[in-house]
């Protein structure tokens, strides 16, 4: 009895010193222990909806949506860059992701459906070949996941990586490892499979090409604008490409008052496009937030194109875009290689007769600028216009930009229609972006400002973050009085006739070292002679679409 008493004892004892011991560790960790900030919103903040769509705005939404509805594979659950073309690249996919999270938040898709879909993507997209054992191909047949090239032919070697898509399905991938940490494993195991190292060197980032021996070229991607938001995305998995996030090499270049900012790496010289185009600042907006210089830059871009229609009266909301007709795909731009308002192609041929207003761009303004009446109108111009019910077409050619049937540029692709999904999505969560301040590093230049600038004066203070006056001497933008009639076929429209503005306003007094240059106009459609290169061109300048 004595022992059954002692061992009883020694039992109590032992539990009441493991559960002083416990208490003692419980109130030094909530005294002394410091929690690790997150740099990330959570799940909850995804399904945070405080500015519910309207029920205009949710049909706007459901047209966006019923692009992917049309345009996913059933075989593979991967999407078609274009509607009815089974091809995509890794930026495409990346905005399906995108567009995906979109719909499962705001309420177009169940959480079943949603789990189906990405299901049957990411099992795919993990079974993807990889050009040469390392990443991704630029370009794949969505329907059998071959690799193949730009004209969707299959080819077994494939024809290189390029790393600005690369960072934009990260951006993707981070968002929805944010939005639904359940797939986060299974996102980490994909990318643990590539070898996303070999597209960063010397804090750059890298594009592989094949050359026409069959060799394989690593090629530096990227000017300012897209360049920056690519590395954001690296930056969101530890990939760290601290040249590519920073602004340099760039400069101003005086449009309607306002400097703009440009990569100095231009065609002329590097054999490479640094146009100016609002998409990759309405992506910095929507997706990371616009901090720092970026938030300015995004301003002027936007305030420039407001200062064309007060001066022509012609609506101006330009982007790279997909177009009905050759040469098929253009970059309608604020600026690019020296010429304000250049419409060219990847090889720099001058378009200016097929300049159109981008409806993804218009809806891009209309919400990260929602109190600017210019941003307004844009956005009404294009909200029923271009929308098919099955998707948005890409935008309304500038040439009858005011005919009572305008010509539009009905090509539907997965581009337009998941950004405009994504700009939706961040209206309806209140106007925040998707992921918290301080997830990604903000770009800033790298030299003093001064030498970036030439010495450019300030910009006027129009052109600040702050919200501008809306002009009062805007013109009502009557149509232009030589617009063609609309054809009646706008499948085959022809390329119209320039409307009957110049296509860049009178230079404005540059500074020294800097000359803006107007386009000659244009009588009828035609293609410029691209720029003949001023430089020979080095390995690490040469650049590839």
């Amino acid at each position: 009895m004595l022992i059954l008493l002692l061992s009883r004892h020694r039992f109590w004892i032992k539990f009441i010193a493991y559960w002083l011991v416990g208490v003692f560790i419980s109130l030094w960790i909530s005294i002394f222990h410091v929690s690790p900030v997150v740099a990330q919103n959570g799940p909850e903040q995804c399904a945070a909806i405080t500015q519910p769509l309207t029920p205009e705005e949710m049909g706007y939404a459901q047209s966006a949506w019923n692009y992917f509805v049309d345009n996913v594979q059933e075989s593979s659950g991967l999407s078609n860059s274009a509607g009815g073309y089974p091809s995509g690249t890794l930026w495409d996919l990346g905005n399906y992701l995108a567009a995906m999270n979109a719909a499962r938040w705001m309420g177009l898709i169940e959480q079943a459906e949603f789990d189906s879909r990405l299901n049957k993507f990411l099992t795919s997209l993990g079974e993807l070949r990889l050009f040469e054992d390392t990443l991704p191909n630029k370009v794949y047949n969505s329907a059998t996941g071959e690799m193949v090239d730009y004209g969707n032919n299959p080819l077994e070697r494939g024809i290189g990586w390029s790393a600005l898509d690369i960072g934009r399905l990260l951006a993707a991938f981070h968002i929805l490892r944010t939005c639904h940490p359940q797939y986060s494993e299974w996102m980490a195991g994909i990318l643990s499979s590539w070898n996303i190292a070999a597209s960063v060197r010397d804090g750059m980032l890298y594009g592989a090409a094949v050359l026409p021996d069959d060799s394989t070229l690593l090629v530096q991607e990227g000017r300012l604008g897209y360049e920056e938001y690519a590395a954001r995305g690296y930056a969101l998995w530890g990939f760290d490409a601290p040249q590519a996030i920073a602004y340099d090499p760039f400069d101003f270049v005086d449009i309607y008052g306002l400097q703009i900012p440009h990569d100095t790496r231009d065609f002329q010289t590097t054999n490479a496009n640094n146009y100016v185009v609002s998409e990759s600042y309405i992506l910095d907006a929507i997706e990371f937030g616009l901090e720092g210089d970026q938030a300015d830059y995004a301003r002027r871009v936007f305030e420039a194109q407001k200062r064309r229609f007060e001066d022509t009266g012609l609506l101006t909301a330009v982007s790279e875009d997909n177009i009905n007709q050759a040469p098929y795909f253009l970059y309608s731009t604020v600026y690019s290689n020296g010429v304000p308002w250049a419409v060219i192609t990847e090889n720099n041929e001058l378009h200016p007769e097929l300049r159109t207003l981008s409806a993804k761009s218009a809806f891009g303004w209309r919400y990260v600028y929602p109190d600017d009446p210019y941003a307004h109108k844009i956005f009404d111009h294009v909200k029923d216009t271009t929308n098919s019910g099955r998707g948005y077409y890409a935008g309304i050619y500038e040439s009858g930009l005011y005919d009572a049937q305008p010509p539009i540029n009905d090509i539907l692709t997965g581009n337009s229609n998941g950004l405009i999904l994504e700009i939706l999505y961040y209206k309806a969560r209140g106007h925040v972006p998707m992921l918290a301040s301080g997830s990604a590093p903000v770009s800033v230049p790298t030299v003093p400002a001064g030498e970036n600038t030439g010495d450019l004066p300030p910009p006027p203070e129009t052109a600040s973050n702050s919200e501008p006056p809306p002009s009062e001497s805007a013109p009502a933008a009557p149509p232009p009085e030589s617009a063609p009639a609309a054809p009646t076929e706008v499948a085959s429209n022809p390329a119209p006739p320039p409307p009957t503005e110049s296509a860049a306003p009178p230079p404005p007094t540059s500074p020294a070292g800097i000359t803006v240059a107007a386009i000659a106009p244009v009588e009828k459609p035609r293609s410029s002679a691209c720029s003949s290169v001023v430089s020979p061109l080095n390995i690490t300048d040469m650049r590839y679409a």
